[in-house]
């Protein structure tokens, strides 16, 4: 009797592991899907000036330019881009943004220094 447990018990478990995605598992598909989100966001609304440095705006992945910004909290980033900032009007001119999508524009634009 104790032979045809086993291979159900076996059995059991590997279907149970199988079944729930672990939390770290989901975790890193969810950062994933806000990164992308916050690549696309950025993209549509911010690459213009920030690909090209337009008015003084910090290019994307330049070190030197985000040094001062990168320093700051989000909240400070994120006040400072849905209020606008030096020449940047506010929410880059789209005020349909609102400060969830902001924060991933800034979270994508900063992971672009590492």
């Amino acid at each position: 009797m104790t032979r045809l447990l086993l291979p159900i018990i076996v059995m059991m478990l590997f279907t149970a592991c199988s079944e729930q995605p672990s939390e770290q598992a989901t975790a890193s598909s969810s950062s994933t899907q806000a990164a992308s989100k916050g690549e696309e966001l950025y993209t549509k609304n911010c690459k213009v000036c920030h690909a090209q440095g337009i008015n003084g705006a910090p290019i994307l992945g330049n070190q030197k330019m985000w040094a001062p910004r990168a320093s700051q909290d989000i909240t400070t980033l994120v006040q400072h881009a849905s209020e606008g900032f030096g020449l940047m009007p506010a929410k880059g001119g789209n005020t349909e943004l609102t400060d969830d999508d902001l924060q991933l524009i800034i979270e994508f634009m900063l992971s672009a220094l590492e």
